[in-house]
């Protein structure tokens, strides 16, 4: 009976044991299943982390990218700049070679011109001192001055082409300038034989008149017979007079009977 009640305990025991043993070898799988996960884990830190210094690395290349797209654009302008720079350049090159041309055409006929200056001055010189000859016979002395001052330049050689030519010039602006103005200023010219102190009156080249201090003579210059001629004074008196006034500004000017060559015709 006994052996009968062991046995029959010992099924449920043996049923139990082998649950505890079952439970055990479920345990260690559940163990071993968690070392596996760590290891998992612990690769998916590794593979984080590296992405972690790729996503890093990805952005420092993207700002030097960015970087360098903004100096290429800098640069990009830069070298549009310099372009257009560079093309104004080539024309001012462009049009100070057409000068430089030009200039070495002038410097080659330099000498030619050096050659040519020196006899048109002789020759302008020359008409004028035959003009002053052949005019009115008005401020002599300055005038013949005038010109043997620009005779004196044209001989030295120690004056320069160019103040040389620009003596003649003045010479000719200055007797250009007597047939547009007046003017009236005192003189001893010979009057029958006898010197006599007048006031000589000139307006422009048209009429060149005188009358004495006392204004008890008057007269002007008849160019044709190249000498003094004495006018009516009852005629010119008074017309001579007042012109002198008028020269002077001492009247406003007025419509004055005066001696005048008519003109002659051209020839």
């Amino acid at each position: 009976m006994k052996n009968r009640r062991i046995n029959r305990l010992s099924m449920p025991a043996l049923v139990i044991l082998m649950s505890g043993l079952f439970g055990t070898a479920q345990a260690q799988d559940i163990l071993v299943d968690s070392s596996i996960l760590d290891k998992a884990m612990d690769v998916l830190g590794e593979k984080y982390s590296e992405s972690r210094e790729v996503q890093v690395e990805i952005t420092r290349l993207a700002s030097e990218a960015s970087s360098t797209f903004e100096e290429f654009k800098r640069a990009n302008d830069n070298l549009e700049s310099l372009l257009v720079l560079n093309a104004g350049y080539r024309r001012q090159i462009a049009a100070q070679e057409e000068q430089i041309a030009t200039l070495d055409e002038s410097i080659a006929s330099v000498e030619e011109v050096t050659r040519e200056i020196p006899l048109l001055m002789e020759k302008m010189l020359s008409g004028l001192e035959q003009f002053v000859a052949l005019d009115f016979p008005f401020r002599n002395e300055e005038r013949q001055a005038r010109l043997q001052f620009a005779r004196d330049a044209i001989d030295n050689p120690d004056v320069s082409i160019a103040e040389k030519f620009r003596q003649v010039l003045v010479m000719y602006q200055t007797e250009a300038a007597f047939g547009r103005t007046n003017e009236s200023y005192p003189d001893t010219i010979e009057i029958g034989g006898v010197e006599r102190d007048v006031n000589v009156v000139r307006i422009g080249r048209v009429a060149l008149m005188y009358q004495t201090t006392d204004r008890q003579v008057t007269g002007a210059w008849d160019n044709n017979a190249r000498q003094w001629v004495e006018l009516p004074a009852s005629e010119y008196r008074q017309e001579v007079q007042q012109a002198n006034r008028v020269v002077q500004s001492l009247d406003a000017p007025d419509i004055l009977f005066l001696p005048v060559h008519a003109p002659e015709a051209a020839r």
